[in-house]
C-alpha cells in the first residue's frame, strides 16, 4: 500500500527495505504501528531529489533538528551505507540555526534587528577570512542580542553607556564576549560607549552566588542515587575549591 504513494520505483524500494529493517530492529508489531510515521520523510526526499542524497544536502534541507525526528530512517541509511554522517556539518548547521534564532528574536524591533544583523554580517567576514568559527559568532552575538532586548524593554533605540554598565553589572561573566559588540557600536553606529572598568572578582562573586543557590536547592530536594551524588560533588568542588564543574562530574562515586 505504501509503495503506491511513490512515483519512482527506487524510492518505493528504499521505503520497503526500511520497513523490513524496522521490523527486525523494533519488532513486527511496533514496526507496523510506526512505519507510516516516516512515510512523509521519504516522500519529501523523492519530491526534492528523486533518490536519497548525501548527508550535506539532507541536513541543509531538513536541519539537524529535523533529522533527529527521523532518527530510525537516518540510522537505517547509515547502516546500509546510503548516507555517511558528517558530525562537523551537523554542528555547523546547529550553530547556523541558533544564530538565525537570535536574529528572529529581534524581529519586532527593526532598529535592534538592523544593529544585530550588521554585527552578524561583520562577524561573518571574519569567518570567511578563517579568523572566526561559527561557534565564536554565536557566542559573540548572544550578549549583543540580550543587551538589545534589554534596551527594547526600556524603549530605547540603541545601547548607551548606562545600559552597557547595567547589563555587565548583572552578568559580569559576559564582559569579554560583549567587547566586540561595544566596539562595533562605536565604529558602525557612532554610539559613544566604552567597556566599563572591570570590577575585581565580580564574575566570581556571581558564580559563587549561583553555586550557593544550587547547593541550597539540592539540600531542599534531598535527592539520591549516583547521578545526584555526582552533581553534589561537582557543585561542592566548584564552590569550595574553585574547580571547573566538569572535574567533579568525572569523579568516581559510590
Amino acid at each position: 500500500m505504501n509503495r503506491a504513494a511513490f512515483t519512482t520505483p527506487v524510492m518505493a524500494d528504499h521505503f520497503e527495505r526500511f520497513g523490513a529493517w524496522l521490523a527486525v530492529t523494533v519488532g513486527d508489531n511496533k514496526a507496523a504501528i510506526t512505519v507510516n510515521r516516516y512515510l512523509s520523510f521519504f516522500l519529501e526526499i523523492e519530491k526534492v531529489w528523486k533518490s536519497i542524497p548525501d548527508y550535506n544536502r539532507l541536513i541543509a534541507h531538513f536541519g539537524a533538528e529535523g533529522l533527529r525526528r527521523v532518527r530510525l530512517p537516518m540510522r537505517w541509511m547509515q547502516e546500509t551505507g546510503l548516507v555517511v554522517k558528517d558530525v562537523a556539518v551537523q554542528a555547523e548547521d546547529s550553530e547556523k540555526r541558533q544564530i538565525a534564532g537570535m536574529l528572529k528574536a529581534l524581529e519586532g524591533d527593526p532598529t535592534g534587528l538592523r544593529i544585530l544583523k550588521g554585527y552578524h554580517d561583520t562577524l561573518l567576514v571574519e569567518v570567511k577570512a578563517g579568523k572566526l568559527s561559527l561557534r565564536s559568532v554565536r557566542l559573540a552575538m548572544a550578549p549583543a542580542k540580550a543587551l538589545l532586548l534589554e534596551i527594547q524593554k526600556m524603549g530605547l533605540e540603541k545601547p548607551n553607556q548606562r545600559t552597557v554598565d547595567e547589563y555587565l553589572a548583572k552578568v559580569p561573566g559576559q564582559r569579554a564576549a560583549l567587547t566586540g559588540f561595544v566596539r562595533y557600536l562605536r565604529e558602525a553606529h557612532s554610539v559613544v560607549v566604552a567597556m566599563p572598568k572591570a570590577k575585581d572578582g565580580a564574575a566570581q562573586k556571581v558564580r559563587q552566588r549561583k553555586l550557593e543557590q544550587e547547593m541550597l536547592a539540592m539540600m531542599r530536594e534531598g535527592g539520591e542515587g549516583e547521578e545526584f551524588l555526582r552533581r553534589w560533588v561537582s557543585v561542592g568542588l566548584a564552590y569550595f575549591h574553585g574547580l571547573p564543574r566538569k572535574v567533579g562530574r568525572g569523579v568516581a562515586v559510590e
